[in-house]
């Protein structure tokens, strides 16, 4: 289920590669992939995983992920099973 989408981003300075189909970096479950907070693809993935794996429900609660990876992901977080922990930790609504 698509709960969080490109047109929902907040953000406009994401870069949009186009990815083969089941790229780990786009599919599957949060795990060791690197994850890329400047590519739009990326973003709107683990957003949208992460939503429904916590059992969110509305988009803005997608932009507050969005903004807080966006703006204060730190840079030695680099894995997306490391943005889930750290984001996870940080959400705070």
């Amino acid at each position: 289920m698509i709960l969080f989408s490109r047109k929902n981003l907040h953000y406009s300075d994401y870069k949009w590669t186009a990815y083969v189909q089941h790229d780990p970096r786009v599919t599957g479950k949060p795990d060791e992939t690197l994850f890329n907070k400047e590519e739009g693809n990326e973003m709107v993935y683990l957003i949208n995983k992460l939503m429904s794996l916590w059992d969110y429900r509305f988009s803005n609660t997608g932009n507050k992920m969005e903004k807080l990876i966006h703006d204060k992901l730190p840079a030695e977080i680099t894995k997306q099973d490391e943005v889930q922990v750290w984001l996870k930790e940080n959400l705070k609504f």
